[in-house]
């Protein structure tokens, strides 16, 4: 965590922008007033289209012009980059950045160069440690999907800007004059909503986005049955397949090295997922070899992990065989690399290697406990064989999002996917990369 506060501190915003190094899924914003930028290339904006990264910005909208007409249509310009702006009309007061997977700010910086360089501004930066720790990553996540589902709010477009260029030419600086002129009401604002309506409609919108995506999985399953590579065997589960096409595509066909710009991909196929499926199988299928390993899942990784977290074993898991879950799942592996050594038990050290740090992970994750009492072999177990297949999607939003039962570093993908290699017989392995793979393939999926 650190306190953004510009020339008083001599720590910007700036400072915190990922690293081409750094893996980011995704941005989103919630940024109240912006301007034009003197250093367009690197700004945020420009951040965002240089490496790619697909971001959703949430601004404010009414008859002051509280988005520069020029940073508008920089906006509007870069829609073709995967940069998408809606505007919430009146109330959006929000600073919220959170670049998915690498960390969040929290704070007063608008989208102005004054905001990120010179005035006194207070803010917080969060890593995606910080966040997973105190669950904050849950409260983000439910935060944007708010965003998403009010319906005053509305795309930027061509007749936006024109709007707003009419009122400001009629204001003159004058903060009523143009009122007259805009063509959206005011907005007073979001009524007072329920704790228990919102979650409601959280888990509503999780089941309708995990079921529609199971469909999706299952359809592609049933392709890749006529389409085996012979390198596979007759008795590899097709659901652990279908996981290991996606990550052989993701990692193969996707960009170039550890570029992958699935969002351009997404573009370019959402007009024909089943023209990008159809390519893409006939690949695989074409491989003499896995291409990325994908043999040593079927063969070691998978039947380990099914053996493990078998219904009769999953409570006697020792530290030891924790270790061998996590450094067998993708997501769980991916997630170590990002915590602090601190809570892992290794304040005196800067750097350890994911390998180093799994056992500690283990140790460390055997011994938390949720809410409730329990352990994360609890959770598992829950997860796993704590009620009918049907409500699978429940007991993961339910273990991922609940406060009375989750446990910190230990999230949405990681149960997602060792539900797959535990019980491949009601849905395949799902985590972050599988989410990247479908939307490379044109298929629109949530990133999680």
């Amino acid at each position: 965590m650190r306190f953004v506060a510009n020339v008083l501190n001599r720590t910007h915003l700036t400072d915190m922008l990922p690293s081409k190094e750094d893996e980011v899924d995704g941005v989103l914003a919630s940024i109240a007033y912006g301007s034009s930028s003197t250093n367009e290339k690197d700004d945020f904006i420009g951040h965002c289209v240089a490496n790619r990264y697909r971001l959703d910005i949430w601004m404010r909208y009414d008859h002051t012009v509280p988005v520069a007409i020029p940073l508008l249509r920089r906006l509007l310009k870069h829609h073709k980059d995967n940069i998408f702006c809606k505007l919430i009309p009146d109330v959006l007061h929000s600073k919220v950045i959170w670049w998915k997977g690498y960390g969040a700010y929290l704070g007063s910086a608008n989208l102005t160069d004054r905001a990120w360089f010179t005035n006194i501004e207070a803010g917080l930066f969060l890593t995606e440690a910080d966040l997973q720790r105190d669950g904050m990553h849950n409260e983000l996540e439910n935060y944007f999907d708010q965003l998403r589902d009010i319906d005053k709010a509305f795309p930027l477009s061509e007749e936006l800007i024109i709007e707003m260029e009419a009122i400001e030419a009629a204001r003159k600086g004058t903060y009523d004059l143009g009122k007259n002129l805009r063509k959206t009401p005011k907005w007073e604002g979001l009524v007072f909503i329920e704790k228990n309506k919102a979650i409601n409609r959280s888990k509503e919108n999780f089941r309708k986005e995990w079921q529609s995506t199971l469909t999706d999985l299952r359809k592609i399953g049933e392709a890749l049955s006529s389409h085996r590579p012979q390198w596979i065997s007759e008795e590899t589960p097709i659901n652990w397949q279908v996981d290991q096409f996606l990550h052989a595509y993701y990692y193969n066909r996707v960009g170039e090295g550890n570029a992958k710009p699935f969002e351009d991909y997404y573009n370019k196929n959402f007009p024909d997922p089943q023209a990008a499926l159809k390519e893409a199988i006939s690949w695989w299928k074409s491989t003499k070899t896995a291409p990325s390993h994908e043999d040593e899942t079927f063969e070691e990784n998978a039947p380990t992990l099914r053996r493990l977290l078998s219904k009769d074993n999953i409570l006697k898991l020792t530290e030891s065989d924790v270790a061998d879950v996590c450094s067998k799942t993708h997501a769980t592996r991916e997630h170590i690399i990002k915590m602090d050594l601190a809570t892992l038990g290794r304040a005196d050290l800067k750097t350890l290697s994911r390998t180093e740090r799994i056992p500690l992970y283990a140790v460390w994750l055997i011994k938390q406990k949720n809410a409730k009492g329990e352990s994360v072999l609890d959770l598992l177990n829950y997860v796993l064989y704590g009620g009918k297949d049907e409500d699978l999607w429940l007991r993961l939003f339910t273990a991922a999002r609940d406060p009375q039962y989750t446990i910190p570093h230990y999230g949405l993908n990681s149960m997602a996917e060792v539900v797959g290699w535990a019980r491949p017989e009601i849905a395949p392995p799902r985590n972050g990369r599988t989410s990247k793979a479908l939307r490379a393939l044109g298929y629109d999926v949530k990133i999680y």
